[in-house]
């Protein structure tokens, strides 16, 4: 998710709690005669109000509103739920004129994760490639065995780290290891 759409989301469910909230609390500032609101709701012209929609102009208006709510939702929508999963990545010759190199990223990751699983610390290791805001990452998530210190499964990892970026070169790729310590069985 890009920061972009984090923050017209974080805007949208603002302005829908606010909305929701002040639906609410608009009928509970009447019941027990709130200043403000009891002027507020005075004021307001009430048969103007009613004779809405007999305008001719309101069925196009609410037509108009309902398109332009479903594009948007559909737009939000596929925004949120896009998968930002990539498998290759190009990489840059020293010589352009041999061609060009793709990298199939999630197949190296996946003999990394296979290597770390082949190993007596690590219990089980998974890696997903995909774009975290702007840069391509690899985020592998390593369980560990429990009958081996914290201090010995992280030199494991960090060296599973080194392995994994000597294979991948030069390529401009961020790597994030999650570690899950696995219970001791009883």
């Amino acid at each position: 998710m890009t920061r972009a759409l984090s923050a017209v989301d974080r805007l949208l469910v603002f302005l829908c709690g606010c909305t929701l909230l002040g639906a609410g609390l608009a009928p509970a500032a009447l019941y027990w005669d709130v200043p403000y609101a009891s002027e507020f709701v005075a004021s307001l012209d009430r048969a103007r109000l009613s004779s809405l929609p007999q305008s001719p102009w309101y069925p196009y208006a609410l037509a108009g509103a309902l398109t332009v709510a479903l594009v948007l939702g559909a737009w939000l929508v596929y925004s949120n739920i896009r998968s930002r999963a990539f498998t290759t990545r190009p990489v840059t010759p020293a010589d352009g004129k041999h061609g060009d190199t793709v990298f199939h990223l999630q197949r190296v990751a996946q003999a990394a994760c296979e290597h770390m699983s082949a190993s007596e610390v690590v219990d089980n290791a998974q890696a997903t490639v995909a774009m975290v805001r702007d840069r391509p990452t690899v985020t592998f998530t390593v369980t560990a065995e429990p009958g081996y210190t914290l201090r010995e499964t992280v030199s494991f990892v960090e060296s599973a780290e080194r392995d994994f970026v000597a294979a991948c070169g030069a390529m401009d790729i961020d790597t994030v290891y999650k570690l899950h310590l696995d219970r001791i069985g009883g």
